[in-house]
């Protein structure tokens, strides 16, 4: 294996566009293997995306029966198998991994780091098939995409994500990002056999794959098990897309929508012309965490406890895109006296008018949240899962270093660079029956 960042971090090619990272890491009883399919969002391709990753997580052809596959995990010491799907950027990732105990916990030298390697492969690489030797059983199909609906149908009861997603539909309607990563209900009908299994050898085939493993294990043992299941595949690798350039928007919407509920949520969706690989991004992170991003912060202090204009009020930055979204639930008669107190804060930041205990404050925050990420294997995957998308590799540790190293000038230039876009207000019905409007 190729040495890549001091002795903790290993990488090795292996293909086109294929990579395979080891985190060794020995503080933990537990390990993990994720396998991270990175692809452009497309409107076509995002929901049968969706309902794929949930698709493989069930079986194999090997352990094609949902019994088989349980007890197999079982006798791996109680691996744990999970997928999801989220956006990134311009970017849709399908997500297949699995947890298990580190091999220095398995009797008599038992590498279950590998076991699970060739089931993760065999998930990946060989789902089950039909009697008549169609890949994808019919029922594995038929709970795919009934728990995708469920799943799309459930974001509505979390009313404050339900009004992010439409704030950003609504802002990035013609942009990637405003495409629904986890896919549209609207699509379900159209998944088939035939669109899943084309969206299966198309992944396969041409998304970029990070595979991660953290843990103790034999990493030249696991990476070889992907270079041998990857020699199979006819790759046709394709670039991802560049970090998306920040629209310069000049006019300022604001969209009021109306359903059954008893408190407002308001999104407000800034852009910010800082995005990865900017080597600014550091102090734009840091800017979003004084202005909202921490119990210390301006718009806590300031709109929620000293003014009461709302029950909660945050801010957080989206590096891939330029995009800071601001949450808050409140009552609708407080909506403009927030919305002013909101952008009045901004301003507060912009013209470097924060106090100095502030910024420690924000940057004590800061650096414990990045130790924080070593206090499990989990997070560190994810940690580091994002750090390669970034193109950037720092550790936790040398992410602590480079906030701590901002500047309160370099803070207040990062805020001086935002504006608002979009002002999205989700508010109770009116006795009217108001439809939803747009100023």
């Amino acid at each position: 294996m190729v040495k890549n960042s001091g002795e903790k971090m290993y990488c090795r090619d292996l293909g086109d566009g294929i990579s395979f990272r080891y985190i060794k890491e020995s503080r933990f009883k537990t390990g993990c293997i994720s396998v991270h399919f990175i692809m452009p969002l497309s409107r076509e391709r995002v929901t049968a995306n969706a309902v794929l990753a949930g698709l493989l997580k069930r079986s194999c052809e090997d352990y094609p029966e949902y019994t088989l596959f349980r007890r197999r995990l079982a006798m791996l010491y109680g691996a744990e198998v999970s997928a999801s799907v989220s956006g990134i950027g311009n970017c849709q990732m399908v997500t297949v991994e699995i947890s298990m105990p580190d091999d220095r916990f398995i009797p008599d030298g038992e590498k279950v780091s590998v076991g699970c390697a060739e089931l993760l492969c065999g998930m990946i690489f060989r789902p089950a098939k039909e009697e008549d030797g169609s890949i994808f059983r019919s029922e594995d199909i038929e709970t795919s995409v009934r728990l995708a609906n469920e799943r799309i149908a459930s974001l509505i009861n979390n009313k404050g994500e339900y009004a992010k997603h439409r704030c950003t539909a609504i802002m990035c309607e013609n942009e990637a990002y405003g495409i629904e990563s986890g896919g549209y209900a609207e699509d379900l009908p159209k998944i088939t056999r035939e669109v899943l299994v084309e969206a299966w050898q198309n992944m396969l085939r041409s998304a970029a794959v990070n595979i991660l493993m953290v843990g103790t294990a034999d990493g030249e043992a696991v990476a070889e098990k992907f270079r041998c299941a990857f020699d199979g595949v006819k790759r046709d690798y394709r670039q991802l897309p560049p970090a998306p350039d920040v629209p310069d928007v000049s006019t300022e919407r604001e969209v009021v929508e109306r359903m059954d509920v008893q408190q407002s949520k308001m999104v407000i969706g800034m852009r910010i012309p800082v995005t990865e690989p900017d080597g600014n991004t550091m102090a734009a992170r840091l800017m979003s965490m004084l202005y909202g991003g921490t119990a210390t912060s301006l718009l806590f202090n300031n709109v929620r406890e000293k003014l009461s204009l709302c029950y909660y009020c945050s801010s957080n930055y989206l590096r891939k895109n330029g995009l800071i979204f601001v949450q808050s639930g409140l009552e609708e008669i407080n909506y403009q006296k927030a919305v002013d107190e909101i952008k009045k804060q901004l301003a507060v930041v912009a013209e470097n008018k924060f106090k100095d205990e502030e910024l420690a404050a924000t940057k004590l925050y800061a650096v414990n949240a990045f130790a924080e990420i070593n206090d499990s294997v989990y997070s560190i995957e994810r940690w580091y899962a994002m750090q390669f998308m970034d193109g950037c590799v720092l550790s936790p540790e040398e992410a602590a270093e480079k906030i701590s190293a901002v500047t309160r000038d370099e803070v207040a230039e990062c805020a001086a660079k935002a504006w608002v876009d979009t002002i999205y207000l989700l508010a109770p019905e009116k006795a009217e029956g108001s439809e939803g409007s747009e100023k």
